[in-house]
């Protein structure tokens, strides 16, 4: 005798609006003079510096992304980073279906953004765009600080990195991480930050958890010589719902040996 079980009920997430501080993924005069988009070119101006691509240090550029991305998100309402849902999307215009770039992907588009501001064939970027009022207040800002483009590229990455340690600090304490173990792994990301600590991943809102967790997907961050973060798909095994570090499977970031498990 079969027995009968009621349908498999899906739960489908509201279909994306686009707003005006919406920064968009695509080609087409639309996509271009959106709102958001003229919005962002703009305020990817305001760090135009003729010694970006040379003398920035990857760190230094991923912070100058991180500002921006940071600037387009704290609007009101807050901006996002889209992209056409699914693949082989027919769609122009406006017209979605849309979906949101993960934190790392809207970095990556940053830092290309501001790689393309900063080339010398590229000096009519953003030409004929009227900056909104907010790009206006953030280049008066910059104009009259006092402190060069470079130099506060360079505070800005050392203030990422202490927000990073901090972190990582808490997901590996909260994870029951020992203080000896935090304070080792710590050191070692400060003194290299492309160093990725094993069993920790950064999430879509910029905080870290463990990589052990069931479901929770081994995505991890290496930032690339350009400051653009490389996409790294290879997945860390784990061994079950072990915290942090605790693997008995060498990091693929970090040439070591298995740790052992019996000694925890």
């Amino acid at each position: 005798m079969s027995q009968r079980y009621p349908p498999h009920q899906q739960f489908t997430k509201p279909p994306i609006v686009v707003t005006d501080n919406d920064v968009l993924s695509g080609r087409g005069v639309n996509i271009a003079a959106h709102a958001g988009n003229e919005r962002f070119r703009t305020l990817v101006t305001t760090r135009a510096d003729a010694s970006y691509c040379e003398a920035y240090s990857a760190t230094e550029k991923k912070a100058v992304a991180e500002e921006i991305v940071r600037h387009i998100t704290t609007l009101d309402p807050p901006g996002r980073f889209l992209k056409r849902e699914g693949r082989g999307q027919v769609s122009r215009g406006l017209n979605g279906p849309w979906e949101e770039l993960s934190r790392r992907e809207s970095i990556k588009k940053t830092c290309q953004a501001l790689r393309d501001c900063n080339r010398a064939d590229r000096a009519t970027y953003a030409h004929g765009v009227a900056a909104p009022e907010d790009v206006k207040q953030v280049a008066q800002e910059l104009a009259t600080s006092g402190v060069a483009l470079k130099e506060r590229a360079s505070k800005a990455a050392e203030e990422c990195a202490v927000e990073t340690s901090s972190r990582l600090r808490e997901a590996m304490e909260v994870a029951g991480v020992p203080e000896d173990t935090i304070e080792e792994q710590l050191r070692r990301q400060r003194a290299d930050p492309t160093y990725v600590i094993p069993g920790f991943a950064m999430t879509a809102a910029g905080t870290f958890a463990p990589i052990a967790q069931p479901g929770y997907p081994a995505v991890m961050q290496v930032i690339g010589p350009d400051g653009i973060p490389i996409p790294t798909h290879d997945p860390v095994p784990t061994p079950g719902q072990m915290p942090g570090i605790y693997s008995m499977y060498p990091h693929p970031a970090v040439d070591a040996a298995p740790i052992n498990m019996e000694a925890h």
